[in-house]
């Protein structure tokens, strides 16, 4: 009898039960093999009942569950993502990086209590995955959010369908608010880049970002070819089903068929807390999916309104973050490229090898000192890591797999762009190009003039620049606002809406803010924040041009090598040709009014480290000066504070081997709450 027929004779109640039975049947398969991985039938008897279960779908569609098996294949195209408030916020966590940090944190939360309260602890792996809060009501899966800033998310709902680790039907009836991490494990992550590759599509750079883009597909019917899976971790609306515990809740989401965190284990002080994340760092590479720490929570849910929140993290559970991991690979060769200011830095280029999530290929030495100290050749074996899981670097060279074909690269006597002469100044490390007008360093500094935090015009990247180079359209940055919408349809590829837009962007930066305009000129030792203190003391352009050196090194904060590499830069011929043509052009410099300082950070030297969570880095460096803080840009003795955020790199060691005292962002945004209460 063909199934057709089978379905006929079942008559209508009939057939509604044999749908219903078949879709409990391929969803408990379902769990089996994507939660459990087991599998409890072949291939094939799994294909027949899921061919069985889309022909009653085909003929009956009034008959069709919303919790189908069959849904998860995806379909819908959808032309955007609808935006929506998260009813519970998704907030991140603040990190630590070793167990003194660790203490620290557990201490915090001892002083938030009463005194002698009892607490223990739930230790999770840290998954680097896409966070989503998913909705629960009557026991079918009705919504899926993207975490978004944490406030507001994406609905996403169609694809996490998609995903057969999440269950679309539980046996539950009340509403679930879940939060859970959306994975892509390593291996499909390779057999997806592999196709890409295959199809001549962009390959990913790590599983995470294939994730993510799996997520936001329109069409869901992509998203189910990517093979997610996921982990649920928390229920944000426990205070109303009366749970008590993380550890109680875990094992709530697991009897409720959803996947948790196999490792997850309870801990009672920091040596056991020490002791899972030293078991789980060794297990890392073996694990199927990429982690990047473990994550420690205060169990009892009844300490939490006593420990509170700051900003987006609760002060109830920290990320202990792992060191950089190290992957050894080849230095193929080693090249020298040209900076703005004529710096020669050389890069080593590796053999590629997958690093902490992406594909590395190449990593600046810095200089000859560093390539020296280290003892770098072209040809060798080295180590390598990703400062602060971002920047690579070469951490040691391994010099017993030498075989004697390993080329030394001595240091540079000419540019290897214009063969000008190559020198070293004293008392510095780095070789430079005397030509000031070498085609590399020019390329750099309208690069740099363009860039985000000078004066950001969109658009304008570096092909744009080495076309209009090429074609002798510009010389120096105020040529940029000489040139016409003709002018951009000459380059490759330029059709006319794009030239409009170069043409647009360019017109909008005709009013410059002092600070920027200062910044954008690319001088030799003057980073961003410099020049605000220059734009505040000067209030304008004509006070700073004529002021004197021994002005200029009057200012605190300005040292006397950038106070001479300004000096003779607002001297030179070169500036004069760029006031003349900004002149000509009408390109204003708008006066920026000077902050007041409130005192609190009088006198303390700041340095700001990794990437912030709760703000913007320049708006942090903001706040500290408004309360009388100079800002430094790296570590130095008359540093006298280092504020962390996520994944903080070298500085953090520097500032541990001078003695400098060390806080977390939480602490920062704690000190400056407290400075406000006190005016």
């Amino acid at each position: 009898m063909s199934d057709k027929s089978y379905i006929f004779a079942l008559g209508e109640k009939g057939l509604k039960e044999e749908y219903l039975n078949l879709v409990r049947e391929i969803s408990n398969l379902d769990y089996f093999y994507h939660v459990l991985d087991e599998a409890k039938v072949s291939d094939y008897d799994y294909d027949m009942l899921y061919k069985k279960l889309e022909l009653i779908e085909f003929e009956n569609p009034d008959l069709k569950v919303s919790y189908s098996p069959t849904t998860r294949v995806g379909s819908d195209l959808s032309k955007n993502f609808e935006k929506q408030e998260h009813k519970h916020q998704l907030m991140s966590l603040s990190n630590v990086y070793n167990s003194d940090e660790l203490d620290d944190w557990i201490q915090r939360c001892r002083k938030t209590l009463p005194q002698n309260t009892k607490f223990s602890f739930m230790s999770e792996t840290k998954f680097d995955g896409l966070s989503i809060a998913l909705f629960y009501e009557n026991g079918l899966l009705t919504q899926a959010l993207t975490r978004g800033d944490g406030k507001t998310g994406e609905v996403v709902t169609q694809n996490v369908k998609t995903i057969r680790s999440i269950p679309l039907k539980i046996n539950f009836k009340q509403d679930l608010v879940l939060r859970a991490e959306i994975l892509m494990t390593k291996q499909d992550f390779a057999d997806l880049n592999e196709y890409q590759i295959a199809e001549g599509l962009k390959v990913f750079a790590n599983p995470r970002n294939a994730a993510a883009g799996a997520i936001r597909q329109l069409n869901s019917s992509v998203t189910a070819k990517r093979k997610l899976c996921a982990f649920v971790y928390d229920v944000l609306n426990r205070d109303e089903l009366g749970l008590e515990s993380h550890e109680e809740t875990l094992f709530f989401l697991k009897d409720l068929g959803f996947v948790t965190d196999p490792q997850a284990i309870k801990c009672c002080n920091l040596d056991e807390l020490n002791e899972f994340y030293k078991k789980v760092g060794k297990l890392r590479d073996s694990l199927p999916y990429d982690i990047d720490g473990v994550v420690n929570k205060v169990n009892e849910y009844n300490l939490y309104e006593y420990m509170g929140f700051t900003g987006k993290s609760p002060r109830y559970a920290i990320a202990f973050k792992y060191e950089p991991e190290q992957i050894e690979t080849q230095v193929i060769n080693i090249d020298v490229q040209v900076g703005r200011t004529g710096v020669l830095t050389p890069v080593a280029e590796f053999t590629p090898v997958f690093l902490a999530g992406s594909t590395i290929r190449f990593a600046s030495l810095h200089n000859w000192d560093e390539i020296q100290n280290k003892d770098v050749r072209i040809g060798d074996f080295v180590k390598i890591e990703k400062a602060g899981d971002i920047i690579p670097q070469v951490v040691t060279v391994l010099a017993k797999k030498r075989n004697g074909s390993e080329k030394i690269l001595p240091p540079p006597t000419h540019c290897p762009t214009c063969n000008s002469e190559a020198i070293r100044r004293e008392n510095e490390v780095a070789y430079r190009c005397v030509n000031f007008y070498c085609s590399s360093q020019n390329l750099e500094r309208l690069k740099h003039f363009v860039s985000r935090d000078a004066l950001n015009i969109r658009g304008i990247g570096t092909s744009v620049l080495e076309q209009l180079l090429d074609l002798k359209l510009v010389e120096n940055p105020m040529d940029l606002f000489s040139l016409s919408t003709d002018d951009f349809l000459k380059l490759k590829e330029t059709k006319e809406k794009s030239a409009n837009n170069f043409f647009e962007a360019i017109s909008q930066c005709k009013k410059i803010p002092f600070s920027r305009f200062i910044y954008s000129l690319g001088i030799p030792f003057i980073g961003l924040q410099t020049a605000v203190l220059f734009a505040e003391h000067f209030i304008d352009l004509e006070k700073l041009k004529s002021t004197s050196l021994d002005c200029l090194k009057e200012i605190d904060g300005v040292g006397d090598k950038m106070a001479e590499s300004c000096f003779l830069f607002l001297n030179s011929d070169y500036f004069k040709v760029i006031e003349e043509k900004r002149v000509e052009k009408s390109i204003e410099i708008q006066k920026e009014e000077k902050i007041e300082i409130e005192g609190g950070f009088s006198g303390e030297v700041l340095c700001f480290t990794g990437t912030l969570l709760e703000m913007k880095r320049k708006q942090a460096q903001e706040i500290a000066k408004k309360y009388g803080a100079m800002i430094a840009s790296s570590i130095t003795k008359k540093t006298t504070l280092l504020i962390c955020g996520e994944k903080a790199g070298s500085k953090r060691k520097k500032a541990q081997e001078l003695g400098i005292k060390i806080i977390e962002e939480l602490d920062y945004i704690d000190m400056i709450e407290n400075f406000r209460k006190s005016r």
